[in-house]
């Protein structure tokens, strides 16, 4: 779903997305998606970091899928916050089905 937004840009938002527009050789609406996006994926980052939510919930956040959202936080030197009985208690839970 889209929906359109009016918002003031300071000075400094107008000139990267002028600079992406060159430089990417797109549009301006295009550059302004891409740049909210890239946005909003930091934001998913800084809340998984601070456990504030869990991975699936950034993934849906950034709109990537999980593998992705991974990688994301690996890019941002983002280590698993799974703890260790997490861990141990999802390979019980697997090795159970197994045999």
């Amino acid at each position: 779903m889209s929906s359109v937004k009016t918002v003031r840009l300071p000075k400094n938002l107008t000139k990267a997305i002028v600079h992406r527009v060159r430089t990417e050789k797109i549009d301006e609406s295009t550059a302004i998606r891409q740049l909210l996006a890239l946005g909003v994926e930091d934001y998913a980052v800084k809340l998984y970091r601070e456990g504030r939510v869990t991975l699936t919930e950034a993934a849906d956040l950034a709109n990537v899928s999980l593998r992705e959202m991974v990688d994301i936080l690996l890019a941002h030197g983002v280590k698993g916050n799974i703890r260790l009985d997490q861990q141990k208690k999802a390979l019980d839970f697997v090795t159970s089905r197994v045999t």
